[in-house]
C-alpha cells in the first residue's frame, strides 16, 4: 500500500555509532529533528529518513558504518519514493569519504560534524529540495546548554562531553585530522547542562571528550578539571560523577586533589596509558614516558583515592620482545581493575603508519591476547575479592520480575562488569541507588543480593 502523502510529520529512525562522544552527536541531531517537528521511532519500517551517525576511528568501525549503510540502501530500495537517508558524523571527516561516497549513490546526504545542530534543518531539505551546504574547513562546533538535546541513554546516566576534538595528535590517531583541534566548552555551559541533567532524574553524570584533562587548555586554564570536578560536587542529593579519559602527561597535584574531595565520585578514573616502555610511548607521541606515567597511575591511586581503568596498545611500530614484556610485567603488577588491549591498527593519514618496523598482525594479535589473559586473573582476583562485601550499586535495568542488573562504581555502562542481583524488591526501580552483599565472583561479572534499599 502506499504511504499517504498527506501525513503531516515524519519520522526518523536513529543509528549511533562508536564511542559515548558520538552519542552525544547523536543526541544533539535528535533534538535538531524534534526542533523542526519529525518524530523518532525505533523501527525502520516505520520511519520516512533513516540517520546513520558513523565512527571512522579504526578500519573496523569503517566497516561497521559500511554496512549500516548498505543495509540503509536495501531498506530504501522497499520505498524510493518516500525512504531518505542522512549518513553523518566522523566517516565524513575520514580523508577516505569521498571514494567511499561512490559506493553508496543511494545516500540522500553526506553531512559533516559541524552540521549537526542543523540536521533537522537538513531533514527538511530532503522532501523540499532547499540547499542547506555544510559548513567548510576543520571542523569547530561545539555545543552548548542552550543547545536542543534529546537523552538517549536509559534516564538515570547521561554522558556530559566537555570538550571536543583534541590536539594532542598521539602518532597512531586520526582523531585530530576527524575530530578538528581542541575545542572545550565554558564551565558555565557545562555546569548548567548538569544541573538540568539532575533535575530531570540522571543519577550517573559521565563526563567526556577525546582528553578531559585538557579541558579549557586551549584557554590556558591548566587547573579547569579540578575546579570543574569541585563544582559537579556542589549539587544536592545523591548522584555520580564518573570520569572518563583522563591522559596521564594531565594528573596534577591540584587535579588528584580535587578527585579526592569530590563526595559524588565515582572511584574508578579511565585513564588510557598506552603502553609503558619509553621507547615506545616517545614514538607514539604520548607527552610522558615510563617514570611520569608510573608516577600518574600512583598520584590517582594513593593521591586520589581512585581506583584505574586503562587501555594498552600492543604492536606498536617498533616494539620489540622487551617493550613488550616490560608492558606485560606491569600489567601483571595488577595497577588496573578494569582493562582493554588493543592491537596496532596502521590508520592511513596518521605517522604510525609508515614508520619502520612495522609488527606484524599476528604478533600484534599474540600479545594483545596474552596481555588479556593476565588481566582476566587480575580481574578475576579482585572480584574474588569483593565476595561477602557490601557494595554501593545502581540499578540499571531490571528482567523477569525479580532480577536487578546493576553496576558498582567501578564499572562504566555498556563496558564493565554487571551485578546481578534476584530476589529483588518490587520497590527497587533502574536509576535507584541501593547496597548489596555480593556472594558470587567470575573474572568479569558479580552476583548479590540486596541488604538496604533506603530509598524504598
Amino acid at each position: 500500500m502506499k504511504k499517504n502523502s498527506q501525513r503531516i510529520r515524519k519520522n526518523v529512525a536513529i543509528i549511533s555509532l562508536g564511542c559515548p562522544k558520538n552519542l552525544v552527536d547523536t543526541e544533539l541531531a535528535a533534538g535538531a529533528f524534534l526542533r523542526e517537528g519529525f518524530g523518532l521511532t525505533g523501527f525502520p519500517e516505520e520511519a520516512d529518513i533513516l540517520f546513520i551517525n558513523t565512527c571512522a576511528f579504526l578500519e573496523n568501525a569503517r566497516a561497521e558504518a559500511c554496512r549500516e549503510i548498505a543495509d540503509a540502501e536495501a531498506w530504501k530500495a522497499a520505498d524510493p519514493d518516500n525512504r531518505r537517508i542522512i549518513a553523518a558524523g566522523c566517516l565524513n571527516e575520514w580523508n577516505g569519504c569521498r571514494e567511499l561516497r561512490k559506493k553508496f549513490p543511494s545516500v540522500d546526504r553526506w553531512t559533516r560534524l559541524d552540521s549537526t545542530p542543523d540536521m533537522g534543518k537538513i531533514a527538511k531539505s530532503l522532501y523540499s529540495g532547499m540547499n542547506i551546504a555544510d559548513p567548510e574547513g576543520r571542523p569547530a562546533y561545539i555545543y552548548d546548554a542552550n543547545t536542543d538535546r534529546f537523552q538517549l541513554t536509559p534516564p538515570h546516566y547521561a554522558y556530559l562531553k566537555i570538550a571536543d576534538g583534541c590536539d594532542n595528535c598521539c602518532a597512531y590517531c586520526l582523531i585530530p585530522t576527524i575530530r578538528g583541534g581542541l575545542r572545550s566548552r565554558t564551565e558555565q555551559s557545562v555546569l548548567r547542562e548538569a544541573e538540568n541533567m539532575l533535575e530531570s532524574g540522571v543519577k550517573e553524570l559521565i563526563v567526556t571528550a577525546q582528553d578531559t584533562s585538557a579541558f579549557r587548555r586551549d584557554q590556558k586554564d591548566p587547573h579547569a578539571l579540578a575546579k570543574l570536578i569541585r563544582k559537579l560536587d556542589r549539587f544536592g542529593g545523591e548522584y555520580w560523577i564518573r570520569v572518563m579519559y583522563i591522559h596521564p602527561a594531565g594528573v596534577t597535584e591540584e587535579l588528584c586533589d580535587a578527585l579526592a574531595e569530590c563526595t559524588h565520585l565515582a572511584r574508578c578514573i579511565e585513564m588510557p596509558i598506552q603502553h609503558i616502555s619509553d621507547r615506545i610511548l616517545l614514538a607514539m607521541g604520548r607527552k610522558i614516558g615510563e617514570s611520569a606515567t608510573k608516577k600518574a597511575v600512583s598520584m590517582l591511586q594513593e593521591r586520589a583515592n581512585c581506583r584505574l581503568r586503562t587501555t594498552v596498545m600492543t604492536g606498536f611500530p617498533g616494539e620489540t620482545s622487551a617493550d613488550y614484556r616490560k608492558l606485560r610485567d606491569y600489567v601483571a603488577e595488577g595497577h588496573f581493575i578494569r582493562l582493554g588491549s588493543f592491537a596496532f591498527s596502521a590508520e592511513k593519514g596518521t605517522k604510525a603508519a609508515s614508520m619502520s618496523g612495522q609488527v606484524s598482525a599476528a604478533v600484534s594479535e599474540k600479545r594483545r591476547r596474552e596481555i588479556m589473559g593476565i588481566q582476566e586473573k587480575i580481574s578475576l582476583a579482585y572480584n574474588r575479592s569483593l565476595r561477602k562485601r557490601t557494595l554501593r550499586l545502581i540499578a540499571d535495568s531490571r528482567e523477569n520480575g525479580n532480577v536487578i542488573f546493576a553496576r558498582s562504581m567501578n564499572d562504566a555502562p555498556e563496558i564493565d562488569n554487571t551485578i546481578r542481583i534476584t530476589h529483588a524488591p518490587s520497590g527497587l526501580r533502574p536509576g535507584m541507588f541501593f547496597d548489596a552483599e555480593i556472594t558470587r565472583a567470575s573474572a568479569y561479572s558479580l552476583s548479590g543480593t540486596v541488604i538496604q534499599n533506603e530509598e524504598e
